[in-house]
């Protein structure tokens, strides 16, 4: 099973099974530029694979380490690698950041396979949450600050917020708001 990440015009090019789509809810960037402001997350089967491969949709594909549960906010991430030997502290201590505030990795993997358009990405992670309010407190939180650091000084990053379906709720997206406004939020 892989993961497709692509924007709503990707998926409306697509014969994809509606039950394929997990999330295309409301996004929040964090960190940017995407290129899609409506962005879709999807499973493809195997069987699946080829044919989207085919349709040279603006989008990318990556593998799966499960399938999605019930969350109901997804962060994903795509960044393209500056120093990938630095970047490994951050690769092995993030998965304990991640689980502390309940988030479960889908897809994490050092090859992002590229299916057309414009955006590169070597590096890419889709990890589920509970709730958006989760995902925020992860991104924001004191002990994710050091790691995040380690990201931004080894790579070009782009990461998300998003809601399975639906508008982010509104205290999430508050609390998002208030962190990137603030001036410590750059010099992270």
């Amino acid at each position: 099973m892989k993961y497709l990440v692509t924007g709503r015009a990707g998926l409306d090019r697509l014969e994809l099974d509606p039950r394929r789509v997990v999330a295309q809810g409301d996004a929040m960037v964090f960190e940017g530029p995407w290129p899609w402001t409506a962005p879709v997350v999807a499973t493809l089967d195997d069987a699946s694979v080829e044919a989207v491969r085919a349709s040279r949709i603006d989008g990318y594909l990556v593998d799966a380490l499960g399938e999605p549960g019930s969350g109901a906010a997804f962060v994903v991430a795509a960044h393209r690698m500056r120093d990938l030997a630095a970047f490994q502290p951050y690769a092995e201590r993030v998965g304990a950041v991640v689980e502390k505030f309940g988030g479960r990795f889908l897809a994490r993997s050092g090859k992002a396979e590229m299916l057309g358009g414009d955006f590169v990405s070597d590096r890419a992670v889709i990890i589920e949450f509970s709730g958006a309010a989760d995902a925020v407190a992860f991104y924001v939180s004191d002990v994710y600050a050091p790691l995040m650091r380690i990201r931004h000084a080894t790579s070009d990053p782009r990461f998300l917020v998003m809601a399975r379906s639906g508008a982010l709720p509104a205290e999430a997206r508050a609390a998002a708001e208030s962190y990137l406004r603030a001036p410590a939020a750059s010099s992270h």
